[in-house]
């Protein structure tokens, strides 16, 4: 039993001495001298679950003098434990300090010699802020000394880096740091607000938006600085969202940064500003969405690439005038790059910024701030120095305005709205006949003395309050001796000084104007005989027509063709012919006088236009154009002649709807006065054949109308067969078939004649391009299979630039490759409209496209003008084609035509290929593509097959 108890005693007495020296280990002393210790390389670390308590915590040997802040997880607690011991008697109490406001949790708990609590403190951002023993930004707990020695526990639990100075004070050294940090943290918070304030006030009164968005940077920062110092927490009692609040003025901090780089440097793409943007906008979003470890690693690395780019945008988009300006801001900019920089790293890495040296870091911002300030007042004394140029620029232009003012040639003139001359120029006075400015200024009343109609300046100044401006009007004028002239005047309104006036510029148009008066009677005038022209005729005839149908009056042309006119021009000369002419036509217009228009419409032609009253009166003025004519004598070199006349009649009905149609059967009706005899009046009647004809083609353009208006007209598809090589890809020719009011398809040979006829042929051929085009482009699959396709355009559409245009932007619009298009014209007509033919050719040839001659060989002259019309392919006429097989002739023909085509590098199509027997001969002649029912049939284009 002694040995026993022996042993126990001894255990006993190994267990102190080790129990003694983990306590001494742990000890921190404080004697007479320590007013303050930092405490953070004295305490033992422990990681350990949350849910560990301080007595589960007590009894752990395997404390450590240090840890990785980055290790400590969310679902972990940080743990610190150390002894204080009072070496002396101390009345003056002491304060632990925990130095990051941002922690979420930090709780205290103090033990005395045998392990009880003398008391235990819960503080924290998560934590009601009122419960603190102190209300202050820091966590600051007291600890008395009234006991020997005070076994101190710390847990820490936040979701990002554990760092965090720990400090303990007397009280009278705490009140002395406290007071010495806010005097820091006060000064530079007031030199931040006074920039916010004295770059806000400037804002306002220069409008420079640099300095409003410079103050709102600084304004930022002096937010984020009191909210990293708790006191932002401290003022309002709200200290849960410490970090998310750092990082949201952080971000907001990026923006305004940003704003005041591009405004500094001027002309920065868009691209990097939208990146520069991003940076902030990011940063922004991460106060919302992360804990904050992340944010802080991400707010590290936005602002990090944020100076990057500033830095490399400066070095790149800066101003040479602006040189000061962009040191200075780089200057700055390094300031705050270096202190943030030293600042996240040593955070990052573990180690706490103690309150001074974050203040110092601080300050360094500050003055990177009041450096980035300088380079504000200096880029704006740029501004200033480029704006007192332009100023002197614009003075020099405005004294060289007043001497182009003073020497133009033109008349410049100011004046008020109700005609008050203000200024005038030397070249004004001369035009207007005044001796000097001072007279004109002294003599003209009222503008309106310039003008020889008072009212013209009254319309004038109608149509510039219209249109904004009047421009190269041309009106008469009255000179100060009261001689007329004509001038040109431009001139438009402007407002100064809140007063509007009129700024014009007269020059003198006189000579230029009465040739011009000469050339529109040209124009309008036979320049023979003095009477209307054919064009003038049949533009009064169209608002006769148009008249007639508003107003439903009458109209009546009459048509006069001379008989025997072409005697006296054979056997007398054109020198006679033209002196009949003339002669004729005064006696024509003496008979005429103001009942009607006459007008000479071809060489021995005439035509007189009645409407209203006198239109009831035509047959009677017809009988005494008649009798004149067979009056008149003509006599040349002692020879007398006499003449006849032919007249047709046509009094408009409510079914003749154009100038052409109207000439046309007035034509036919003297036709028929001339059949009938000559020398008589014939007048149109429905029982006609010629009304017949024309009422049925009128039928057909009514019905043409009606398809172009309502989309009656359908696509259609024939597909060509290539005889020398595989074909690839779609090749068909867009035909045109219309569909009337009964649901049937009527071919286009019963309604182009008509179309043709009347000039509706280029409506059609727009319809087409028009209607195809759109087709490809809501077909992409198609188009993009497409090889070929033929277009036919009319021989009267060539000849419409309207249309050239119009297929020009059909082109663009269906975005179709010119390279794909092949428009096909017909042989007769493009030999009838030749330089529109080469013209509309050349234009497409060199965006790509591909020309056809159509029914090649129909004419009589087809091979001379093939060498003339520069196309990509003949096609070779189906009357050839059909009887090859059977018709020596005719496979001569075509033939021939294949040779030709291939000696000038141009394909051959054959039309009307009708069996498969054809298509072989036609492959063994050379022929390249083959087109007619032995190929493919017609099919509506909506129905579209592949051929096979």
């Amino acid at each position: 039993m002694k040995s026993l108890y022996s042993i126990g005693l001894m255990l006993c007495l190994l267990s102190a001495l080790w129990h003694s020296k983990n306590i001494a280990s742990e000890q921190v002393v404080i004697s007479q001298h320590n007013s303050h210790i930092n405490l953070l390389s004295q305490i033992d670390w422990l990681i350990k679950e949350k849910s560990m308590q301080l007595s589960d915590i007590q009894n752990l040997q395997d404390w450590q003098t240090s840890y990785i802040p980055n290790q400590v997880s969310q679902d972990k607690s940080l743990w610190g434990r150390f002894n204080i011991v009072f070496d002396y008697p101390e009345e003056e109490q002491y304060f632990l300090t925990v130095g990051n406001p941002q922690l979420d949790y930090v709780d205290v708990f103090l033990l005395d010699e045998k392990d009880r609590i003398l008391g235990s403190y819960l503080m924290g951002g998560n934590r009601d802020y009122s419960k603190r023993p102190f209300k202050h930004r820091l966590f600051i707990t007291p600890i008395s000394a009234d006991q020997q020695t005070v076994t101190v526990f710390l847990r820490v639990n936040d979701d990002g880096p554990l760092v965090f100075p720990v400090d303990l004070d007397k009280q009278s050294s705490l009140v002395e740091r406290e007071q010495l940090l806010l005097a820091i943290i006060g000064f530079i918070s007031g030199g931040l607000a006074l920039l916010a304030c004295y770059f806000l006030i400037t804002y306002i009164f220069m409008r420079s938006p640099v300095r409003f968005w410079f103050a709102l940077s600084s304004a930022a920062f002096l937010l984020l600085f009191l909210n990293t110092k708790g006191v932002l927490g401290q003022i309002t009692g709200i200290t849960a969202y410490i970090s998310n609040l750092s990082c949201a003025l952080l971000g907001l901090l990026l923006l305004t940064s940003a704003k005041v780089t591009f405004a500094i440097l001027e002309k920065v793409p868009t691209v990097w500003r939208y990146a520069l943007y991003s940076f902030g906008f990011i940063t922004l979003g991460m106060a919302f969405f992360s804990n904050s470890a992340q944010q802080i690693t991400f707010s590290a690395l936005m602002s990090a690439l944020s100076g990057s780019l500033i830095g490399i945008l400066a070095f790149f988009y800066h101003k040479p005038d602006k040189k000061i300006a962009n040191l200075v801001c780089l200057l700055g900019l390094a300031f705050i790059a270096i202190s943030g920089f030293v600042q996240v790293t040593l955070f990052l890495s573990g180690m706490p910024l103690t309150q001074k040296a974050s203040l110092i870091f601080t300050v360094l911002i500050m003055i990177g701030i009041m450096l980035i300030a300088l380079a504000i007042e200096a880029h704006e004394r740029v501004l200033t120095y480029r704006h007192n140029i332009q100023q002197q620029l614009a003075i020099k232009d405005l004294q060289h305005f007043y001497d182009l003012f003073r020497n133009s040639a033109e008349g410049l003139y100011t004046s008020s709205l109700d005609g008050r001359l203000i200024t005038v120029n030397p070249a004004m006075c001369s035009l207007f006949g005044y001796a000097d400015e001072t007279e004109m200024l002294r003599e003209v009343s009222n503008a309106d003395q310039f003008y020889a109609n008072p009212q013209d300046r009254a319309i004038m100044l109608g149509e510039i309050h219209k249109g904004g401006k009047v421009i190269g009007k041309e009106i008469k004028g009255v000179r100060k001796d009261g001689s007329e002239f004509w001038f040109s005047i431009s001139g438009q309104i402007k407002q100064e000084h809140e007063k509007q006036y009129l700024f014009g510029s007269i020059s003198d148009v006189t000579e230029r104007k009465q040739s011009n008066i000469s050339l529109e009677y040209l124009a309008t005038h036979d320049s023979l005989t003095g009477v209307y022209n054919r064009r003038e005729f049949e533009r009064q005839l169209q608002n006769g027509l148009l008249k007639a149908q508003n107003q439903n009056s009458d109209l009546t042309l009459l048509y006069m063709d001379l008989d025997q006119f072409k005697v006296v021009n054979d056997t007398c000369g054109h020198k006679a012919g033209d002196l009949l002419i003339k002669q004729l036509s005064q006696k024509l217009d003496a008979v005429v006088m103001e009942k009607g228009i006459l007008a000479r419409l071809g060489g021995d032609e005439f035509g007189v236009l009645l409407e209203g009253d006198n239109a009831q009166m035509a047959y009677l003025l017809a009988n005494k154009l008649l009798n004149a004519v067979q009056e008149f004598r003509f006599i040349w070199e002692n020879r007398i002649f006499t003449l006849g006349i032919s007249i047709g009649q046509v009094p408009w009905q409510p079914n003749i709807y154009s100038p052409e149609q109207l000439l046309s059967m007035a034509d036919s009706a003297c036709y028929l006065a001339k059949e009938r005899g000559r020398n008589q009046i014939h007048t149109y009647s429905a029982e006609d054949e010629h009304m017949q004809r024309y009422e049925s083609e009128m039928s057909w353009v009514s019905h043409i109308n009606h398809a172009l208006e309502n989309d009656s007209f359908e696509l259609y598809y024939q597909h060509y067969q290539a005889l020398s090589r595989r074909a690839e890809g779609h090749h068909y020719e867009i035909l045109l078939r219309m569909r009337d009011q009964e649901g049937k398809i009527v071919s286009p040979s019963t309604f182009l004649p008509a179309a043709e006829r009347y000039n509706l042929t280029a409506q059609i051929d727009r319809w087409v391009v028009e209607n195809y085009f759109r087709w490809l482009a809501d077909n992409p699959q198609h188009n993009a299979e497409l090889s070929r396709v033929s277009i036919n355009l009319s021989g009267h559409s060539l000849a419409d630039k309207e249309l050239k245009l119009f297929v020009l932007n059909a082109f663009e619009k269906y975005k179709v490759p010119y390279k794909k298009v092949c428009f096909e014209i017909t042989e007769s007509m493009a030999i009838l409209k030749m330089d529109e033919t080469l013209e509309f050719i050349n234009t497409f040839h060199k965006l790509g496209c591909l020309f056809a001659l159509d029914d090649f060989g129909s004419g009589f002259s087809s091979y001379g003008y093939l060498k003339n019309l520069p196309v990509d392919q003949v096609k070779i006429d189906g009357s050839f084609v059909k009887d090859i097989l059977v018709d020596p002739v005719d496979m001569a023909m075509v033939n021939s035509i294949k040779d030709v085509a291939k000696a000038m590098g141009m394909e051959t199509v054959a039309e009307f290929v009708e069996s498969t027997e054809i298509m072989v001969e036609l492959g063994k002649m050379g022929v390249d593509f083959a087109q007619g029912y032995g190929v493919a049939k017609p099919h509506a284009l909506a129905d579209f097959t592949q051929h096979r």
